[in-house]
């Protein structure tokens, strides 16, 4: 999709605000009421019908709610092939970036009274509805300038009465810092999972951190929610009276019998912020169940790993660290070496070390990481940020490591000593950065801009800006003296370093130009748009060479190999792997749950990561 189009006629597509594993959102204009609007596309041209099942829901039980707390859907259509839902536009900041914004302090106690009366009342809305929506969490609590909270995204959501499923049989929805134990089990789930993960969310609000840390392994984080009590929130934090603190405990108890109701919860509350108010009698814990038989040894394996294995599917973002496939003989050609696991959320952008050692992602969960393939291990290098983490790029030295967003920042890191260096301020959202190969400068992309950074004096040394649309990607070439850049008005531009002027301008995208990366000679670059094509051009001739055409959605990313004989693009939810002298697709790499946003060749060009709106990073290796 991109700026100006026209959805049906009547809703014009004006700024993009956000992508995920099902469609991208636009802040857009409806004609024929005169509003602003919000718009999700479903991403896919031929999306499987569990994906285009899952979008009809959204749309159809966002219609059925009819709640303040809960986001309003105005309209859903047609366009071309894909489906779109036309949404009320909010304005705010949901509650993980609110917490982001109090590092480790949780929220002032009226707030988060209010906040959880809000968050109730509109549970209780949707359970009345027979709706169940299975991932809970600060990120889905949207709180509005005027104050109001709005619970929003239910892609996941189900109908408690329904007698047919969207998902196959054992597959577990949620995000695991507030999966209710009986979702960890792989079992139905029904409104007492919401509940679950309102306490879950609750403790956060309160303490500033889910009731259980994200950073313990999968098989710990599955034990602590299935057999033991997080700390009671008035034991980390003085001021919380008991009586909140033993709601959080009876919303998570492991029994969902066990819990209050959302109308229970709400008026326990209320009560809290009103002391007169009429308070519901207790609700008297049903007797534990008899305990199940113990399975034999392997049954119970078949459990945990099952559990584990729907983690690593989650919609909202999974936990586990590093999983391995293959045997001694290391993977096989085509399939995933090693899936990372470890984002909360849409991973947007990663990049190799020079040397290879390293892998660096950067995620919607706010943070960038560094991941050890060898030693199979993983760090954040720094503290969460206040927004997005778009772009992640080593310097060529291997030595830093930049890191860009949404909060119009970048961090620069020690890599070897996993510390903070003094950081560059943007004046926008950043959302793609490249070190010229000199290591002297940096190129980023804010709005409809390019910058070029003095690294040694931490100053802008140039602003370039000759594009009518948001610029997506920068890369320089390998000799450094020409910068190429993709933005949202369909071309490509080419920039004189040195000079610090436009050398030229390359149209022939039918959409936004989503990525730009040369070829190791130089002689080639590529761009990928949303047009799902690939473009090839000459740089120094300014002319395009040739167009690759076998995506079914937007290109988001393309990267060349080392030796530059093949050229990775991912678009939806597969990587393909093009022979370039040939112009032929060479490969497909299937295994993503959500669409493709960053690819990248290790040095040696024998592995290949990709990360996804599924919340993994992928590393393949090549044939």
């Amino acid at each position: 999709m991109r700026t100006g189009e026209e959805l049906a006629g009547r809703y014009r597509l004006d700024v993009p605000l956000g992508q995920g594993g099902v469609g991208e959102v636009w802040r857009a204009h409806d004609t024929e009421l005169g509003r602003a609007v919000a718009v999700k596309v479903l991403l896919e041209f031929d999306a499987d019908e569990e994906l285009l099942g899952r979008f009809r829901r959204e749309a159809e039980i966002g219609a059925r709610l009819q709640h303040p707390g809960i986001t309003v859907v105005h309209d859903t259509g047609r366009h071309g092939k894909r489906l779109f839902i036309v949404m009320e536009l909010l304005e705010g900041q949901d509650l993980a970036q609110r917490l982001a914004a109090r590092p480790g302090r949780g929220l002032p106690l009226p707030e988060v009274l209010d906040l959880g009366l809000q968050a109730a009342e509109a549970l209780g809305a949707a359970h009345a509805q027979k709706v169940v929506h299975r991932d809970l969490k600060p990120a889905n609590l949207f709180l509005l300038t005027d104050g109001r909270l709005k619970i929003c995204d239910f892609g996941i959501a189900r109908t408690a009465d329904a007698t047919a499923t969207l998902t196959a049989t054992g597959r577990v929805f949620g995000t695991p810092a507030y999966m209710a134990p009986e979702q960890w089990r792989g079992e139905q789930a029904d409104p007492a999972c919401d509940m679950y993960a309102l306490g879950g969310v609750l403790h956060a609000l309160l303490t500033g951190a889910p009731p259980f840390p994200v950073t313990e392994t999968p098989w710990v984080l599955m034990r602590r929610h299935l057999d033991e009590s997080p700390p009671a929130p008035d034991t980390v934090r003085a001021d919380v009276p008991g009586p909140l603190s033993a709601l959080v405990a009876d919303l998570l108890a492991k029994e969902p019998q066990a819990r209050p109701d959302a109308t229970a919860a709400a008026a326990r509350l209320r009560a809290l912020l009103d002391p007169d108010a009429p308070v519901a009698p207790p609700r008297i814990p049903p007797q534990p169940r008899p305990a199940r038989p113990a399975a034999p040894g392997p049954a119970r394996r078949t459990v945990l790993l099952g559990g584990l294995a729907a983690a690593a599917g989650v919609a909202g973002g999974t936990y586990a660290v590093l999983r391995t496939y293959g045997g001694s003989g290391g993977p096989s050609a085509g399939r995933p070496g090693t899936v990372i696991t470890h984002h909360t959320d849409a991973v947007g952008s990663v990049a190799f070390s020079p040397d290879g050692r390293l892998l660096a992602s950067g995620s919607s969960d706010r943070t960038a990481r560094l991941w050890d393939l060898a030693a199979g291990s993983g760090s954040s290098p720094s503290p969460a940020r206040a927004a997005t983490v778009t772009c992640v790029a080593f310097s060529p030295d291997g030595k830093v490591l930049a890191s860009a967003g949404l909060d119009r920042s970048i961090a620069l890191t020690d890599v070897e000593r996993r510390s903070d260096r003094a950081g560059l301020k943007a004046s926008a959202g950043v959302l793609s950065a490249a070190f010229s190969p000199d290591g002297t400068l940096l190129a980023d992309a804010e709005d409809r801009t390019v910058r070029l950074w003095d690294l040694a004096s931490g100053t802008v040394a140039a602003t370039l800006d000759a594009h009518g649309g948001t610029v997506r990607s920068v890369a320089f070439s390998p000799d450094g003296r020409t910068l190429a850049s993709g933005g949202e008005d369909g071309t490509v531009r080419l920039w004189d370093v040195a000079g610090r002027t436009a050398a030229a301008t390359l149209t022939g995208h039918g959409g936004h130009v989503a990525s730009v990366a040369f070829s190791p000679d130089g002689r080639t670059l590529a761009s990928g748009g949303a047009d799902a094509t690939i473009r090839l051009w000459d740089p120094a001739a300014a002319a395009a060479t040739a167009t690759l055409d076998g995506s079914n959605s937007t290109v988001r990313s393309v990267a060349f190999s080392p030796d530059g004989r093949m050229l990775a693009a991912g678009g939806g939810r597969t990587v393909r792997l093009w022979d370039v002298a040939a112009r032929s697709a060479a490969a497909r790499l299937n295994g993503h749950t959500g669409a493709v946003a960053s690819v990248a060749f290790s040095p040696d060009g024998v592995h290949l990561a990709s990360g996804s709106d599924d919340s993994t990073v992928r590393v393949w290796r090549i044939p």
